[in-house]
């Protein structure tokens, strides 16, 4: 039996009480996603994924428009395309057959307590054991060395094997932070997975991050999320960097002294294995993404 939940609704044709899940996915945003990483692991999920929309927050009540500005595209003598703000809630199976849910969207602006309480109501109603949230952050990193995957959790037994990079550390908060700590405070289970995305590289998608991110959270959820179409665009997008780090001799000695810095760091803390050969896209593959991708460019814009 579902509980009433006055911020969310569930979509008219859903009857969400036999709906089950062990493992809510968030990808809500927050004050920074480098790499887009949640937007990356989001289309993961939709577009491969066999999965539904189960019902949305409230959004007129939570965000701030003028704050963040939805984006609407003025054709010729008329505006169209008006992109409203959706915080959604997806029911999806993976690849083994299971079935978990996707929480995704903007920050909230307004409310934050009730929208964590909210929250709470739908981890019980669908008995909901593991919150996982997945983000990119900015990262002193190097393009060509692995992807680390930063953890950390509402209590310490859920990553045994965690190797701390960070001491105590002061900031702001995101509200995706704030629902960690509250949904701790009520005994739920929480794990959040940061891939650290090089820096330089932040503003734009970064295939990579987001390979690193759904390999991290199989390995705490056991949820087996598809990367192959990643891997192929991965593997244009490393091209496409090496061919313009090498244009710059100012890039090249960035590139080579974050190496360096990195390589030291990991010699005193092991990070995370070099990704095996047998999973990355052939030059072939490659060729073929990229040619993809570069037809698409071409493509007349929708009317």
């Amino acid at each position: 039996m579902t509980t009433s939940n006055p911020l969310f609704s569930y979509e008219s044709h859903v009857d969400p009480r036999p709906v089950r899940a062990h493992t809510l996915v968030v990808t809500m945003g927050s004050f920074v996603d480098a790499g887009h990483i949640q937007r990356l692991v989001n289309d993961q999920v939709t577009d491969r994924l066999e999965n539904h929309r189960l019902g949305h927050f409230d959004a007129d009540t939570l965000v701030d428009y003028r704050g963040n500005r939805p984006p609407i595209v003025f054709a010729h003598d008329h505006f169209t395309r008006y992109e409203a703000p959706e915080l959604t809630l997806v029911q999806a199976t993976d690849a083994k057959g299971t079935p978990f849910l996707l929480l995704t969207g903007p920050e909230p602006d307004f409310r934050w307590e009730e929208m964590a309480a909210a929250i709470e109501r739908i981890i019980d109603d669908h008995e909901v054991r593991l919150t996982v949230m997945v983000q990119g952050v900015p990262m002193p990193t190097p393009h060509t060395r692995p992807v680390h995957v930063t953890q950390w959790a509402s209590r310490p037994e859920l990553i045994p094997d965690n190797r701390p990079m960070f001491g105590t550390i002061a900031m702001s908060a995101a509200f995706p932070a704030m629902l960690a700590v509250r949904l701790g405070e009520a005994g739920h289970d929480v794990i959040g997975l940061s891939a650290g995305i090089p820096q330089y590289l932040a503003p734009g998608d970064y295939p990579d991050g987001a390979i690193a991110a759904i390999h991290a959270l199989g390995s705490v959820s056991e949820l087996a999320l598809p990367t192959a179409g990643l891997e192929l665009v991965s593997g244009a997008v490393r091209a496409e960097i090496d061919k313009q780090v090498e244009q710059s001799e100012e890039a090249r000695e960035m590139v080579a002294e974050l190496e360096a810095n990195y390589d030291r760091f990991t010699a005193r803390h092991p990070l995370l294995p070099a990704a095996d050969a047998a999973d990355l896209p052939t030059a072939d593959e490659i060729a073929a993404e990229a040619e993809k991708f570069l037809r698409s460019l071409d493509e007349p814009p929708e009317e």
